[in-house]
């Protein structure tokens, strides 16, 4: 008897030093290695989250960090705009099917195939390669498609593209096996949608990189009282743009804020920063997660930006860096509203969504913390996060459905 395989199948899965922003599967995947499964994680090696060129065989299997992954082909593109990423999606999943049918991709006795959104295209296509494998199909649901696309793009209900995927979107809920989400709110959307596929809630966790590894930046923050971060999306929809104009003039100072990583409104970020002279703002691109430690242990808080007037987030929120955050003990302004977050923690300070005053007066009120209060809060966020999304619980979580 052999191994049984576990196929993680996810267009955008996270790859140590080549795309980081989600290493959930690849978690699962080291931890899952037993004598009696083998995990591998099928995906692409130049999606639009990827931070570091680099170049491996596609439909061969290939170990990194002990983990087995399979890339799959997708068009490349100059420019990264909402239609190159659709094309990339057809392109992703159509190689992947046939990559599986004209057997390019051999692998037996696969036991479970995980598919995860928000890229429908080819979770549809891994659920055929679940019953041609006579497997189980495992859907998880990140960000609940096409809804999120209605709303971050305007995309009408009656849209074309939008009736399609709402098609693939609830052949998935209902012919999958199991239903996976860290959307703390998700069983509110199966009710609503009369969905009855056994489902679990398995929160986001953090990767817990070596911290006693010694970083270093370039950046001048010594003339600085304190400083903030904010590492991820720069995109119009999170309003970023808030934060340089809520800042007080009087703390520039005092506080520096670095903003890290790319987006629709990055350029305009650092207009808006320049034009208004605010030097004590460092605009830096994306970078791996290694190098974004020296910038975690250089600031004294983070900062968590997410709408909250939508229905969207009602179903819940998991922003990635969050949780990456409470680990390196940092406390978080959260501009937004935090009961959406499956964390419960002393360490988040919550400010109004869109409200400029609010966010200016929570400046003033960090100001007035010194870095050793500030720094309770952050080991707040530590134990709370240790304690109710640790890397453990996420594989144990798994375990106990499979």
């Amino acid at each position: 008897m052999g191994k049984s395989k576990i196929l993680f199948i996810n267009h955008f899965a996270g790859v140590p030093r080549l795309n980081e922003r989600s290493l959930r599967h690849f978690i699962l995947s080291k931890n899952l290695r037993s004598k009696d499964y083998d995990p591998f994680i099928i995906t692409s090696q130049n999606h639009y989250h990827v931070i570091r060129s680099k170049k491996y065989p596609y439909n061969k299997v290939v170990i990194i960090d002990g983990v087995n992954f399979i890339f799959v082909r997708e068009l490349s593109f100059k420019k990264n705009n909402l239609f190159t990423k659709f094309l990339k999606m057809i392109s992703f999943s159509t190689s992947l099917f046939f990559a599986f049918f004209l057997r390019k991709i051999k692998l037996d006795k696969v036991k479970i195939v995980y598919s995860s959104s928000p890229d429908l295209f080819t979770s549809y296509v891994s659920y055929y390669i679940a019953r041609k494998n006579k497997a189980k199909h495992y859907f998880e649901i990140r960000d609940i498609w096409p809804l999120s696309q209605q709303i971050l793009h305007n995309f009408n209900k009656n849209n074309i593209l939008i009736k399609i995927l709402s098609k693939i979107e609830f052949f998935l809920y209902k012919n999958s096996d199991f239903l996976i989400s860290p959307l703390k709110n998700f069983p509110a959307y199966m009710k609503e949608n009369k969905i009855s596929t056994p489902f679990k809630f398995i929160p986001q966790t953090y990767f817990n990189y070596n911290d006693n590894l010694t970083f270093s930046h370039d950046l001048k923050l010594d003339d600085f009282d304190k400083v903030g971060i904010y590492a991820g999306t720069v995109g119009k929809f999170y309003c970023i743009e808030n934060i340089l104009k809520s800042f007080p003039v009087e703390l520039k100072e005092k506080i520096a804020i670095i903003i890290i990583g790319d987006g629709d409104a990055f350029e305009s970020i650092k207009f808006l920063a320049n034009e208004h002279n605010l030097n004590n703002f460092f605009i830096l691109d994306s970078v791996d997660h290694s190098a974004l430690l020296s910038y975690y242990t250089a600031a004294d808080f983070a900062i968590s930006s997410h709408p909250d007037f939508n229905e969207l987030y009602q179903y819940g929120l998991c922003p990635l860096k969050t949780y990456d955050y409470m680990y390196h003990k940092l406390p978080i302004l959260f501009i937004g509203n935090k009961n959406f977050l499956d964390i419960e923690s002393s360490g988040l300070f919550e400010t109004n969504f869109n409200d400029n005053i609010a966010l200016r007066n929570a400046f003033f009120s960090l100001d007035k913390l010194s870095r050793g209060e500030l720094k309770r809060e952050g080991i707040a966020n530590y134990k709370s996060v240790t304690k109710n999304n640790s890397p453990e619980m996420l594989v144990q979580n798994f375990k106990e459905i499979i």
